[in-house]
C-alpha cells in the first residue's frame, strides 16, 4: 500500500475513497489516537518487497550482516576501490546488478544491500532514518573508504546524510522531499493529525528531524557531483532538480527522456556518464 502512497503520481479529482479515508482517520485520531497511529504507522512505514526476475551477475557473493535494528543482505562484486549502491522506497539490491557488473568490470568492488523491510533484508518497517542507519552500518562493516555512492531515490536522500565519497552520483533524486511526502500522503485521505503523529514518532525514534534531513541542504558539503534525471519523471519531480542545480554551480547535471523514474538506473546513457564520472575521481 505505501508504494502506491509514496510514488502516486494521479491529480485532479479526488476518488470517493479519499472522503471515506479522511473521514474514518480523522475520527480514529479524535477518539482512538494510539490505535490511529499504529495504523498510520503500519500504512506509511511498510514497503513493498520487490521481487526482482534479474539473475545475480556471475562472480556476485552475497551475505547476511546483524546490525542494532534487523538483518541486512549485502551483495559484493569485483575487486578494487569500493562503489557503494543505495536503492529507493520499495526497491531493492537487485535494480543495480546490471550497473554493478559493469561497474565491476572496470576495477572497482561494486557494494549493495537491501534496506530494512526491502530485498532480503529482514524487518517490517522503514522510513528515512532507517535508511540512513541502514548505510551507515554497512559502511562501518566494510570499514574501507567509500570510493563512490551510486544512489537511487529515497536511497540519494538517505546517502547524502551519511557517506562523504570521492563522488556522489545520485540518480532521480527526490528533492523537495518532505513536502512532496506529505502532499501524497494527505491525498489519500489521511489526516494530517496522523501524519504528523507518524513523523513525530519516527523522529522521536530515531533522533533525527525530518527537517534536517532534506537533501538540498546537504549538496554542498559534497564536491564531484552528478546527478542523472529524466525529464518525464513523474515521481522525483525533474523540475525540482533543475531548481537546485541553478543554486549549486558545483553539481553536473544528465538529463535523459523517456526513461522515466527506474528505467533509468540501468539505461546505457547513465551507464556512460557513471563510467566517465569514475574516471574523473580517479585522475584527480
Amino acid at each position: 500500500m505505501s508504494s502506491k502512497i509514496y510514488f502516486s503520481d494521479k491529480s485532479g479529482a479526488k476518488p470517493l475513497s479519499y472522503y471515506g479515508i479522511k473521514a474514518l482517520s480523522s475520527t480514529v485520531a479524535r477518539i482512538a489516537p494510539t490505535v490511529g497511529k499504529k495504523f498510520a504507522r503500519r500504512l506509511l512505514l511498510t514497503p513493498v518487497r520487490h521481487r526482482s526476475k534479474v539473475s545475480k551477475p556471475q562472480g556476485m557473493s552475497d551475505y547476511t550482516i546483524n546490525t542494532q535494528f534487523e538483518a541486512l543482505h549485502v551483495y559484493e562484486i569485483g575487486q578494487g576501490p569500493v562503489v557503494l549502491f543505495t536503492h529507493g522506497w520499495s526497491g531493492s539490491a537487485s535494480q543495480f546488478y546490471p550497473l554493478m557488473e559493469k561497474v565491476a568490470a572496470i576495477g572497482y568492488k561494486a557494494v549493495a544491500f537491501d534496506h530494512y523491510a526491502h530485498g532480503m533484508s529482514a524487518g517490517r518497517e522503514a522510513n528515512l532514518p532507517l535508511f540512513i542507519r541502514a548505510i551507515d552500518a554497512v559502511k562501518k562493516h566494510l570499514n574501507v573508504e567509500v570510493h563512490a555512492a551510486i544512489s537511487h531515490s529515497m536511497g540519494c536522500v538517505a546517502a547524502l546524510n551519511i557517506l562523504d565519497p570521492r563522488s556522489h552520483i545520485l540518480i532521480a533524486p527526490p528533492f523537495d522531499f518532505y513536502n512532496g511526502f506529505e502532499q501524497r500522503i494527505l491525498s489519500t485521505g489521511i489526516s494530517k493529525t496522523l501524519f504528523k503523529s507518524v513523523i513525530h514518532s519516527v523522529e522521536q525514534q530515531h533522533q533525527m528531524r525530518f527537517a534536517s534531513l532534506l537533501p538540498e541542504l546537504h549538496l554542498a558539503k559534497h564536491d564531484n557531483m552528478l546527478i542523472i534525471h529524466d525529464v518525464q519523471d513523474r515521481f522525483a519531480l525533474y523540475d525540482n532538480t533543475q531548481t537546485v542545480v541553478k543554486q549549486y554551480p558545483h553539481v553536473q547535471l544528465l538529463s535523459t527522456q523517456g526513461l522515466g523514474h527506474g528505467r533509468i538506473i540501468n539505461d546505457e546513457q547513465t551507464w556512460q556518464s557513471v563510467q566517465k564520472q569514475l574516471q574523473k575521481i580517479a585522475a584527480q
